[in-house]
């Protein structure tokens, strides 16, 4: 039998293979389904009583040509960079790529598997999932520049406030200077000092009569 017939065969073995679970995991919540053979010396399952959990036997096992290949008829390699993607047989091999990757590396391989016609066997569609990755590169530097224009805006609007303070700062103490130079101002200074001068006097004389 050819490999394609071979993948059929495994197809439809797979399709009436039971799920082999340890026998008390379906009813106790505190065993987990996983498989473990039985051992005990009586044993339902272990001795394959009807009604019991499935045992694991060889008659459930893929043909060995095909065990461990891919529905397409070929071998799975994991990829992690372009030196991998480049050493596969495009003829036996196909590339999968690995889970820890980022965007970037990811369209690389993509675009580079692309070019060279080798198969990648965990991604669906490549120019679609690479055509997504490209509007997401576009879409995050529109929201990297769209975050820098408003800081760039709150500064300049921080700046503006800023002179606008200081004009007003600045028109307000040349006023002062102006009503201060009038001659009623002047007059009113010199009264100020003058009372000032008065008050200082009466405390000397109250320290010296106390001192008296």
């Amino acid at each position: 039998m050819d490999t394609k017939q071979l993948l059929e065969l495994r197809k439809k073995i797979k399709s009436t293979k039971p799920n082999f679970v340890v026998k008390e995991s379906h009813y106790v919540a505190g065993v987990k389904k996983r498989w473990r053979f039985p051992r005990g010396r009586h044993s339902k399952v272990r001795q394959e009583h009807n009604g019991r959990p499935a045992l694991v036997t060889p008659g459930y096992g893929s043909p060995r040509a095909v065990r461990g290949l891919h529905p397409s008829g070929l071998e799975e390699v994991l990829v992690h960079n372009s030196m991998e993607l480049l050493s596969l047989n495009p003829l036996h091999q196909g590339a999968v790529l690995s889970s820890g990757l980022g965007d970037r590396k990811k369209l690389s391989l993509l675009t580079l598997a692309h070019e060279k016609k080798i198969p990648v066997l965990n991604v669906k569609d490549s120019a679609v999932v690479a055509e997504e990755i490209k509007t997401s590169f576009a879409a995050r530097v529109k929201l990297r520049q769209d975050k820098l224009q408003q800081k760039t805006k709150k500064l300049q609007e921080k700046v503006k406030k800023a002179e606008e303070k200081k004009e007003q700062e600045n028109k307000e103490l040349s006023k002062k200077k102006e009503e201060a130079s009038t001659p009623e101002a002047m007059e009113q200074k010199k009264e100020q000092q003058e009372a000032e001068k008065k008050e200082q006097q009466k405390m000397i004389e109250k320290t010296i009569t106390k001192r008296q």
